[in-house]
C-alpha cells in the first residue's frame, strides 16, 4: 500500500508516472490524498493486475482499507 499526499506542483507526477510505476511493481492499494481539496482517490489492483476506477472520498467519509480487512480510517481525523 502507498499513500502519496500531492502538492500543486506534484500532483502531474503522481496521477501519471507514479500511478504507472506502481501498477506495474504491483503495489495492491494507492491512495492518493490532496489535502487542498480533501479528497482522497482510492485505487485497488484488481484481478488482471491493474487499477480500476478509483473510489473517491471526501474528509466526512471513512475508507476500508482493502489489505488490511479491520482497517477503517475516519478522514474527518486527517482533515
Amino acid at each position: 500500500m502507498i499513500v502519496e499526499i500531492t502538492s500543486p506542483s506534484s500532483a502531474r507526477k503522481d496521477r501519471l508516472e507514479k500511478f504507472c510505476k506502481y501498477e506495474k511493481a504491483g503495489v495492491k492499494e494507492y491512495w492518493i490524498v490532496e489535502p487542498e481539496e480533501k479528497l482522497v482517490s482510492v485505487f485497488v489492483q484488481g484481478d488482471n493486475n491493474r487499477y480500476g476506477r478509483p473510489d473517491i472520498y471526501t474528509e466526512g467519509d471513512e475508507i476500508k482499507v482493502s489489505i488490511f480487512p479491520d482497517l477503517v480510517i475516519s478522514l474527518k481525523n486527517i482533515f
